[in-house]
């Protein structure tokens, strides 16, 4: 939901740091070695320390402690890696949020991702950029906080006394959270698949083509934010296939779906507490 009010504030957006994106460069091409890898995240402190704690964390963590950048980048994987490099981006480039919790906002993200990576797999869309969307998905909501705070409270409350948050955004602001979060990862030129992930992730059957990536998304939130309601097994994998079936994901492979929620669940809450 593009808007003049939004392309007229595109200077405000902040710009991916040179060596960030280099850094993300080298994850993402296969010939570059894990050696130079860890020398490019060792230039950058708060990427080591973060990397260094993920490695360490209750998820990835092992019976031996790792202490070298390469020990850490070695156990988490490059796909792990490139994810925490865009995590990364986003906390150094957006730091300080007024009245935002970031350990709970990092760890809401990552548990949603987790969910999109786990259904990804089972509906054959790319698990790996879903996860990498899922991690991005919420960037607007950190832009809004930061460039209008005050105008942000007021929405946090109206949501929580029960408004429609994207319909208050659009009449306070003149674009939407989502908008706002695929244009700044159109600047920093992530796939054209990803930015429409992030753009159409309430309304994934608006995008042209359709969007399975903001499909996934999209479930990942129906499931974290009705994880509590009474529901049985049998009756959650009903649940999931009819969401699933209205935003465009026709096959899914349900069998143990729900034991491997429960496997994942909490997972991503612990990671946004190493971010934090």
């Amino acid at each position: 939901m593009e808007s003049s009010a939004l392309l007229g504030r595109v200077d405000e957006l902040p710009r991916l740091p040179k060596a960030v994106s280099e850094l993300l460069d080298a994850v993402n091409d296969e010939s570059t070695s894990i050696k130079a890898i860890s020398q490019k995240v060792s230039l950058d402190p708060l990427i080591s320390a973060r990397v260094l704690r993920l490695a360490n964390s209750a998820h990835f963590g092992r019976s031996r402690e790792v202490g070298s950048i390469e020990e850490a980048v070695v156990r988490l994987g490059m796909q792990t890696l490139r994810t925490l490099v865009v995590a990364s981006a986003v906390v150094g480039a957006i730091p300080n949020v007024q009245g935002v919790d970031l350990a709970k906002f990092w760890g809401e993200t990552f548990e949603i991702s987790l969910y999109a990576q786990e259904m990804a797999k089972r509906a054959d869309v790319a698990p790996d950029e879903v996860f990498t969307c899922g991690i991005l998905h919420r960037i607007g909501d950190l832009l809004i906080a930061t460039v209008e705070p005050a105008i942000n409270s007021q929405i946090v409350a109206a949501v929580e006394a029960g408004g429609n948050k994207q319909e208050l955004e659009m009449a306070l602001l003149g674009f939407d959270s989502p908008a706002v979060g695929a244009l700044l990862a159109e600047s920093w030129k992530f796939t054209h698949a990803l930015v429409a992930g992030i753009k159409y992730q309430l309304e994934p059957m608006k995008a042209q083509g359709e969007s399975k990536i903001a499909s996934m998304i999209f479930l990942a939130h129906q499931v974290y934010s009705f994880w509590d309601d009474n529901r049985g097994e049998d009756s959650f994998t009903c649940w999931l296939s009819t969401q699933a079936d209205k935003v465009g994901i026709i096959k899914m492979d349900m069998d143990g779906i729900t034991d491997k929620l429960i496997e994942i669940r909490g997972k991503g809450l612990e990671i946004g507490k190493q971010l934090a």
